[in-house]
């Protein structure tokens, strides 16, 4: 199932203070604006966009964006899905919505024109393209990681979705992808228990010497120890994200 390119969506409540926090990260502005209240911004693998005052519900979503919504709604019906809202079409675009097992918001959205309604800033959408994006690796491999309740279901939610799962090294948890998408999935392992940026496997001590250099506070110190190393940062809206670095470990996504 060809879900379409991938965002990490964030709902923000200031978004200069969070394309400020992102771009001391090391993370490019590729589109949209503050002006306008939504940003997308990369590093590597890792593709973000900031909206504040857009995002219903105003939590973390998965959005995926040009690929054919009145086919895959159909299609999503009948693997037993149930919409939250949408197919919706109009001659902006369409778009669907609806929830994994454990309640995150995955939006599909195509529009031949992105903000349409924002003079300036509207510029015709790229057709899509599977592509692979290729890691930073001083930031280290991106994936996104959802707390789960019950892993077995959660797999089998994302494979209705065309999602494969790669090697794991852990019970309860998963790693899958589908196209430029990479999530894991895990079960009573996140902590906080929400849901995390995680980079595995990146230069951790060139991030924390960027971290201290550009002023941001870190949630959890570095630590260092026989298995390897950690630290974490909370953006300004509390998204958590986690750098780790563990010896003798490749990502699965790296044995793909």
């Amino acid at each position: 199932m060809d879900l379409g390119y991938f965002e990490t969506s964030l709902n923000v409540q200031d978004i200069k203070r969070s394309v400020k926090f992102y771009e001391a990260l090391g993370f490019a502005h590729i589109d949209g604006g503050v002006e306008i209240r939504t940003v997308s911004m990369a590093r590597g693998d890792c593709r973000i966009a900031l909206y504040q005052g857009y995002l219903d519900p105003p939590q973390t979503q998965l959005i995926f964006w040009q690929g054919d919504i009145e086919a895959l709604g159909r299609e999503l019906v009948g693997k037993g899905l149930t919409l939250e809202k949408g197919p919706h079409k109009d001659d902006k675009g369409a778009a669907l919505m609806f929830r994994d097992p454990d309640g995150h918001p995955i939006f599909l959205i195509n529009m031949p024109i992105r903000y349409v309604n924002d003079p300036g800033y509207e510029h015709e959408m790229p057709a899509y393209r599977r592509a692979r994006l290729k890691p930073d690796m001083q930031l280290g491999w991106f994936n996104l990681s959802l707390d789960v309740e019950d892993i077995g279901r959660s797999v089998e939610f994302y494979e209705k979705l065309g999602f494969k799962r790669l090697r794991d090294t852990a019970p309860r948890t998963a790693t899958l992808h589908n196209g430029d998408c990479r999530i894991c999935l895990y079960q009573g392992y996140l902590d906080p228990a929400q849901t995390q940026l995680i980079f595995w496997q990146g230069d951790l001590d060139a991030i924390a010497a960027t971290v201290t250099r550009q002023g941001l506070s870190f949630f959890r110190e570095p630590k260092s120890d026989e298995t390897g190393e950690a630290f974490m940062l909370r953006d300004p809206d509390g998204h958590p994200l986690f750098f780790i670095n563990l010896r003798k470990y490749r990502p699965a996504e790296a044995a793909a």
